[in-house]
């Protein structure tokens, strides 16, 4: 089992190996933009943007030293100079480096949530985490917790630094933190860490997760015994966890320790065959898979308490927000994770609930809700 992060477990400074510039939007270009959904109303005011790539140095999950990136957006006030917070913004499951912020096309000015963020007046870090970027030597390990936290807050610090070399200063002191999905997951993880660690370089304004699995152990028991209504996909995201979490914790067993033939077989071929399965993720798991996710004395059980993010309550401003029709990550994971940060003295924390609302399209929802949230703690 990996150590869990330790508050005197400090790494030291710098992380920032190098800053290049990716491009400049003035406003007209920014003006330019739509936003593709008519729930997020899209206003620039009066800001252009300069959208850096920095690398930084960051560890893998047993804390071997590795390089990563990600992409910040700076805004760029008309009226000379001013001071704007730091959002870290956490991209939800990526399948290929296309698809995290250093991947994007910026020769092709597009809409994104970044830079939707950034057009309001926040200074915008965008990890594109292990297993992507200049990180992509290595695989993603999937929903880790260790991983996810450690790329997150050093980009924030890489960011940081960054900026404190800057002639003219353009931070106001505050952070926040966004992320939907693996994102949102990857958040309150980056959020734990910075409290325990980094809480004087970084400190912590708000903090926004959306529908994000972070009572891991719950969360597993319901994937693993209850019928999920999402196949395709979702399968997939399901068994590459598990592939990930066996291959971390020294699991080392065979794919048919996981799961029922004829689908162990085929996922032997290739992970992708996951989207194929037509049925429920709990219909393909092994009797003894399922077992061990409620034992956790075993070494999948000791997997999901290390990756279960419900025992470390948060000290600062933080938002659950989650569709109450979650079919991929269901609803009562937030709600149990706020009940139990609360129990354990978490005063600042709250559920939002998304009415009606299924995992894709709470995304937008998600995005908008932050917006609001944050500007009523903005400086």
């Amino acid at each position: 089992m990996l150590a869990a992060c330790q508050p005197g477990d400090v790494k030291p400074d710098p992380v920032l190996i190098h800053q290049s510039l990716v491009t400049t939007y003035t406003n007209k270009v920014l003006h330019s933009l739509e936003s593709p959904n008519d729930s997020l109303v899209y206003t620039p005011g009066s800001f252009s943007l300069s959208i850096q790539r920095l690398t930084y140095q960051t560890t893998l999950e047993d804390g071997t030293p590795i390089t990563a990136s990600g992409i910040v957006y700076l805004p760029v006030s008309s009226g000379g100079a001013q001071l704007f917070p730091i959002l870290g913004y956490q991209h939800p499951t990526a399948f290929s480096n296309a698809e995290v912020p250093s991947g994007y096309d910026y020769t092709q000015p597009d809409f994104s949530y970044p830079l939707y963020f950034a057009t309001h007046g926040y200074i915008v870090a965008c990890p594109d985490y292990v297993g992507y970027g200049d990180a992509s030597s290595v695989a993603h390990p999937y929903e880790n917790r260790a991983s996810l936290a450690h790329a997150t807050a050093d980009m924030l610090r890489a960011t940081n630094e960054w900026l404190q070399q800057q002639a003219t200063p353009s931070w106001n002191g505050q952070v926040f933190l966004a992320g939907f999905s693996e994102g949102g997951y990857a958040t309150l993880s980056a959020q734990q860490l910075i409290e325990q660690q980094y809480a004087d370089q970084l400190p912590l304004t708000g903090t926004s997760c959306g529908s994000g699995p972070y009572a891991m152990a719950s969360f597993f028991d319901y994937i693993t015994h209850q019928t999920t209504s999402s196949p395709g996909v979702v399968n997939y995201l399901y068994v590459w966890q598990t592939v990930v979490y066996n291959k971390l914790y020294n699991g080392s067993k065979p794919l048919s320790y996981y799961f029922k033939s004829p689908y162990a077989e085929q996922l032997a071929v290739s992970l992708d065959n996951a989207r194929s399965f037509t049925v429920s993720f709990d219909k393909i798991c092994t009797d003894q898979f399922r077992a061990d996710v409620r034992n956790p004395a075993s070494t999948f059980g000791k997997a999901l308490l290390d990756n279960d993010l419900t025992s470390r309550a948060v000290r600062s401003r933080t938002y659950l927000i989650h569709g109450d029709q979650d079919e991929v990550i269901p609803y009562f994971i937030s709600q149990q994770t706020c009940s139990l940060m609360q129990q354990q003295g978490a005063s600042q924390i709250s559920l939002v609930t998304l009415k009606n609302q299924k995992h894709v399209p709470s995304e937008v929802l998600f995005m908008r809700r932050s917006l609001e949230l944050f500007e009523a703690l903005k400086k």
